[in-house]
Parts: structure tokens; sequence; C-alpha cells
């Protein structure tokens, strides 16, 4: 079989329908293929870091993202994005095309080579959790299936490389093995449950604190019938915002310690019992850690293993716990309801702000088929108050340019859903192009671009610098020219106007410059300037 026929039968397994792509010539025999293969559509775009944060975003809706693309120049390009999907959980497959074996004398200087024929693979594997070169046909499809089986499993990237001499040569195809399965430890799962209700029952306050991990297992619906099994309030993280329906009446918001939602705060900093489910305490995840958990009164479930205080259950997962507390017939209940929400705030008139723009969407954008990707600064901090059911962002490793990309591989993964982005001016300067590729695609999205002229964060937390200011241009024609609708607007009732307009027009991409005026914060990076000052100060 061509080892590239083999590698397509592996993606349509997984549910893969698309592949992310910039063509190169160590790999063009890749992308004819691809092109030749039904029911698998390669989107082209237009660099490399977009192709990574675009399958990025597609491997967190879908549960497996394909990124290919070519020796050297391309995939080098690629690292940052990749490392991201690292930090992040995010199931990317990065494949790239190399040289011949046959052309592989160490004294060619070959376009595209760095140091040796080996140095970018070594750069993969400090930024993936398995790696392989196919350079021995007889055991090309073992090294295959073992990457792709590790990025299943574990949910941290993959990357495979493949010489050009190599992508349609027929290859042995092995008897398939089983992928690894971790052999489950019965006693330490049953004591691991017993420690944990015991904990549970006596708790007046338990709450959960729900992250990441949840969506990239895919354990949405069970984190739901948990909460309203034990009628739990669940606040989630940054990185794991939307993990719970933002609009269930047991969500208690965005929690980050002094930085995300006071009503979060209040649920989490005041429980007795705190049920971490795929929570990674990040420095962002914690506010710059100012959450204030109580380690004794901490169970903290990740898919490596589960402690309760300081007892660690290395042989039970995330998934095997959430099992097991649903199967209990009788669970205990928390003892007082979860603390009212805060009423909206009414939408301000007059100066356009990063709260403001949230709040219209919260009003205009309701009950709609729509998805948000967002980028850092206050387009994701603002999102603190944003209220959807499915939202991805950097939340850790926080790399811009990530939100426009994002939103093709989101929009193509979950054609149902109408994507939104929320991009700042500086995180659009670097992949706003690939707005022609939503066109191209027809993928009909709203973007809304929070421009301060400023990289705002960066001036929220050191003060105004001319480092920080970003040239001006006009992001209307700019739009208009990549074949978007755009509008400027420097109200809320303006906003408000563009964006009924945008969402009834299912026909186009539309870009809404949102002018908001330089020092301007949402309430979120108000609080996160001033935690980053006082830390500073000690």
């Amino acid at each position: 079989m061509e080892l590239c026929r083999y590698l397509f039968g592996r993606f349509k397994e997984a549910g893969v329908r698309h592949v992310f792509g910039l063509p190169g010539d160590f790999f063009l025999p890749f992308f004819r293929a691809l092109e030749e293969e039904p029911g698998i559509e390669p989107v082209i775009l237009t660099h490399e870091p977009s192709v990574g944060y675009a399958a990025d975003a597609y491997a967190r809706v879908q549960g497996l993202g394909v990124a290919a693309v070519t020796w050297g120049a391309g995939a080098l390009n690629m690292v940052n994005a990749t490392a991201q999907a690292y930090a992040e959980r995010s199931p990317v497959l990065v494949l790239s095309g190399a040289p011949e074996i046959a052309h592989r004398d160490p004294d060619a200087l070959l376009h595209h080579r760095v140091k040796t024929f080996d140095s970018q693979i070594r750069v993969y594997r400090e930024v993936t959790g398995a790696a392989a070169a196919l350079d021995d046909p007889a055991h090309a499809i073992a090294e295959v299936d073992r990457v792709i089986d590790s990025v299943l499993r574990t949910k941290r990237p993959g990357y495979i490389e493949i010489p050009r001499d190599l992508i349609r040569a027929d290859v042995p195809v092995p008897s398939r093995r089983e992928p690894e399965i971790r052999p489950k430890d019965e006693r330490a799962a049953n004591e691991a449950l017993a420690e944990v209700l015991a904990r549970i029952r006596v708790a007046e306050l338990p709450a959960i604190y729900a992250g990441a991990e949840i969506r990239r297992f895919r354990l949405h619906d069970k984190l739901v019938a948990l909460a309203e099994k034990y009628g739990l309030p669940v606040a989630t993280s940054l990185d794991g915002k939307a993990v719970f329906p933002e609009q269930h009446p047991l969500f208690a918001g965005n929690y980050l310690g002094e930085i995300g939602s006071p009503r979060a705060r209040k649920v989490l900093e005041t429980a007795d019992c705190v049920l971490m489910l795929g929570a990674l305490m990040t420095d962002v995840n914690t506010g710059m850690y100012t959450a204030r958990f109580d380690r004794r009164k901490v169970i903290s479930a990740v898919h490596e293993g589960v402690t309760v205080s300081y007892h660690r259950f290395p042989d039970v997962s995330l998934e095997e716990l959430m099992d097991a507390l649903l199967a209990l017939p009788e669970a205990p209940r928390r003892m007082e309801p979860l603390p009212p929400p805060m009423p909206p705030q009414p939408i301000p008139t007059g100066v356009l702000t990063p709260d403001a723009i949230i709040a219209v969407l919260n009003r205009v954008a309701a009950g709609r088929s729509v998805l948000y990707t967002a980028d850092v600064g206050d387009a994701m901090f603002a999102s603190v108050e944003l209220a959807t059911d499915m939202f991805l962002g950097p939340g850790y490793y926080s790399s811009m340019g990530f939100a426009v990309p994002a939103a093709i591989g989101a929009g193509l993964a979950a054609p149902d859903r109408r994507p939104i982005v929320l991009v700042g001016d500086g995180a659009f300067l670097m992949t706003g192009l690939d707005l022609v590729s939503c066109v191209r695609l027809g993928l009909h999205a709203v973007v809304i671009l929070f421009n301060n002229h400023t990289h705002g964060m960066l001036a929220a937390m050191d003060g105004p610098a001319r480092s920080y200011e970003l040239p001006t241009p006009d992001y209307v024609r700019l739009a208009e020219s990549l074949g978007a609708r755009a509008f400027r607007v420097r109200t809320p009732e303006e906003l408000e106007q563009a964006l009924g307009i945008a969402l009834g027009d299912a026909t186009a991409t539309i870009m809404i410059e949102a002018v908001i005026p330089p020092g301007t914060y949402s309430a979120s990076m108000q609080r996160l300037g001033a935690v980053v000052h006082r830390l500073r100060r000690r």
C-alpha cells in the first residue's frame, strides 16, 4: 500500500476530513495525493503558524488535527504553534516532508537544511509527545501507528517526517497492534473513590473547578451529569472556559484567582471541598498565583492521576474517577444553594470598552449557534464575562496570532456553528491575512477587532511605552481588499447595530473594527495589571 494512502485511512478512522497545510517542494507528492483522496479536503493557509493554529483548533473540537508542511523553512516556522498545542494538550499531528534518503550526503548544502539532516526531528522531539522519521520502509507503518496512537491517547502533538521518495512508495502493512491501554488497578481505584467520598460526604459547601482536560478527553456530558447529580456549582479555568455550559444554573464563572469572576472566586474560596477536574494550575489559571486553595480541601483529578490532599493515586485517571462518582446510587448533596449571579451591568453609552463589547455580544449573540475563538490580551481576558458554550483560546501558553486561523479550524470542525473571532490589533497583524482564507472557504466568520493601537496587555502590566505602540492601517479597507465586508464602530450603540447586521448576513465574512481608546481595559485586565504591579513591588 502507498504510505500516504495508509495515512489517509488513519485520518478517516479518527474522523479527520480536513488537512491544514502549506505546500513546499519536499512535500509536493503528498499534497498531490491528498487532492486525489476522496473524503479529505486540503485547506491551504497563508503561513505556517496559521496552519498550526488552525490544526490545533480543529483538534480541540474534532479530536485530531493534521498539519502538513515542508521540511526546514516550513516545519521550523510552525514549531511555536506546535509548542502551544503540547502545552495545552491538543491532539495535533504534524507531517513534514523531507529530502530523499539517497540525497542525504552529509557534505551537501541542501536548501532548507540547518545543521544536520536530523536537526528538525530533534527540535520536534522537544515539543511533541511522540516523533518519528520514516527512513525505513519496512517499519514505516508501525511508526505511523505508534505516533498517531500516542496523539490520540495522550492528547499531545505528534510528529512524522516523511522522505519525499517514500510518500507514494509501496510499503508493507503489518498486522495492526492494539494501542497501549493502561491496566486498571481496581484496588487503587476503590481506595481513591473511598477517600474522595469521605471528603465529599462531610463537606457542606463542595464545589467543582473544571479545566481544559474536560474538553480534550471529551468529558463535557459527564461533567454536566456529575454537577447535576451532586448539585455542585462549577467554576472553570480560563483555558477550560466553556467546558461547562455557561448558561447552566450551576455555572459559577471563570476562576482566575483575583483576576477572574468575583462570583467564581466566592464559590471556590469559601468551599470546604474543591473537586478539581482536569484543571491545570498554571500561572494564568491561578491569576498569577493569587488563587486561594487550601490543599487539604482539594481533590485533584487529571489524566495522569488523582490526588486527595497530599495522597496521590497515579493509577486512577480523571475519567475513571468521574465514572465512579457517577455510578454511586446515592450522591451527597451540597448543603447551601449557589450564590445568586451578579445582575447584568447596563451597557455603557458613548465610549467603547472591552467590557462593553462583551456585554453587547451577550445580548445580541445569545441563543445563536456560534463558537468563539479569542486571542491573547483583552480579547481573552474580557471574555471572562462572556456567556458561551464553545470557546477556544490559548489560555495557558498565550501565543499571539491564534484566533483568526483558529476560527478556520474550529469552523470546519463544527460547520453548524458560526465562528466569532475576538482579536486584538497586535495579534491580527500577525495572522489576520487569513481573513482571506475565511472568505475563500465560505466560513462567514464575524471578526471583532479590538483596536486600541497598542499591545494593550503589555501596557496594562507595565505602563505605556513606545515599544508597545502599533501601526494603524485602515483595517476596514484591508478587510474589504481580502473579500470581507467591514465596519468601523466607536460606540456600543454602533457595535450593536453592526453586530446585528453581521449576524443577520449568513453569506459573508465580516470584520468589525471596534475602536477602543488607548489605556482602556476590561475589569479583568485591570485586576491583572494591579496584581502584576503588586508582585513587582515585592
